[in-house]
């Protein structure tokens, strides 16, 4: 039987390739961190925002400011929608999320409230509403098995306002994209 001794150099070879290839990864895990969290600076009717970078927004309608969506998602595609709904001086933050939840069970196949509540988030004072409800597509020509959708709003009152903020996203991606979502919130200045 022959020894073959490992020389100095040979150590040294493996242990640098071990440490490029972990650098490697690093690099392109922080990489795909950065585009992933990219964003495009929203600004309309005094609401400033960092929208995601490379979703579909849509145009706004009524009440609607903006409206985008990440058309890579699996099952039903994320999307947030941000709201300027006019109210009355001694509107309460729990009357305009009753307004909501009654528009949310006109519109929404199959809805059902599941809690809400007053919460802070980030330093503000909102009111939560979380719900589900199923996202079928209308057309009948294609075989899509409906999408169970949970929904999220944040209701943040200013002072002739409600600023309405939701987060629509499959169930099975709910908890996945939900702190991309809060990246969103944060981001929110009116």
């Amino acid at each position: 039987m022959e020894n073959k001794k490992i020389s100095l150099g040979d150590r040294y070879a493996e242990i640098t390739v071990a440490l490029i290839t972990i650098i490697a990864l690093i690099g392109g895990w922080f990489y795909k961190s950065s585009v992933e969290n990219s964003s495009v600076p929203f600004n309309v009717e005094g609401i400033t925002a960092q929208a995601p970078k490379g979703w579909l927004q849509s145009e706004p309608s009524g009440d609607e400011l903006l409206r985008t969506t990440d058309r890579s998602s699996s099952g039903y595609n994320t999307t947030y929608i941000l709201r300027k709904i006019p109210i009355a001086a001694d509107t309460s933050a729990s009357q305009v999320a009753s307004l909501l939840t009654l528009g949310h069970g006109q519109d929404l196949l199959a809805f059902r409230l599941l809690e809400q509540r007053e919460v802070t988030v980030y330093g503000k004072t909102a009111y939560e509403i979380s719900y589900v409800y199923v996202e079928s597509n209308p057309n009948l020509t294609h075989k899509n098995i409906p999408s169970v959708v949970r929904g999220i709003d944040y209701i943040y009152m200013n002072s002739d306002n409600a600023v309405v903020v939701s987060f629509w996203a499959d169930d099975r991606n709910f908890d996945i994209d939900l702190g991309r979502f809060h990246l969103f919130l944060q981001s929110i200045k009116y």
